[in-house]
């Protein structure tokens, strides 16, 4: 199966959150929900350079990525990708990842909806960012797809 078959695209498009699984240097596993986008076939991931998906992967770059709907119960396929990923510090791969997220999580109809409801709760944000800042840089964990398969229902 490839990234650009239909059934994968359905998927991806209406998945929201990610969550790669990746192994520390010793082998330890661990799996972080994030948000991603897909650009030219790659998956992704916005982050910070310090955090565990990211020092994970700067350790062992074998990742898998699980994607699911999480807004239709009875969509109960789960798609995992598997490949090499890479984290990427560049300012522009930044500025290319926070529009397509916006587009995807924030210039949509509930997006502006959720954002305008909670907006008193966000303004805290703007400090866990600053924070953020101080101990790294923002990054993309870039995944490239080497297989692509849905997992079999397991309930």
């Amino acid at each position: 199966m490839q990234v650009d078959d239909p059934a994968v695209l359905d998927v991806i498009r209406r998945c929201m959150v990610a969550r790669i699984a990746t192994l520390s240097g010793n082998g330890r596993p661990s799996i972080n929900p994030l948000y991603f986008v897909t650009v030219n076939g790659h998956v992704w991931l916005g982050t910070a350079d310090w955090t565990l998906a990211a020092r994970n992967v700067k350790a062992n770059p074998h990742v898998s990525v699980l994607f699911n709907v999480e807004r239709d119960r009875s969509d109960r396929r789960v798609l995992r990708i598997s490949g090499r990923a890479s984290v990427n510090v560049d300012r522009e791969v930044q500025r290319i990842n926070e529009r397509l997220s916006a587009r995807k999580y924030m210039l949509t109809p509930g997006g502006l909806r959720h954002y305008l409801t909670n907006f008193r709760l966000l303004l805290p944000m703007h400090f866990y960012h600053a924070q953020s800042a101080a101990k790294g840089l923002p990054c993309v964990i870039d995944v490239t797809p080497e297989r692509v398969e849905f997992l079999n229902d397991l309930s």
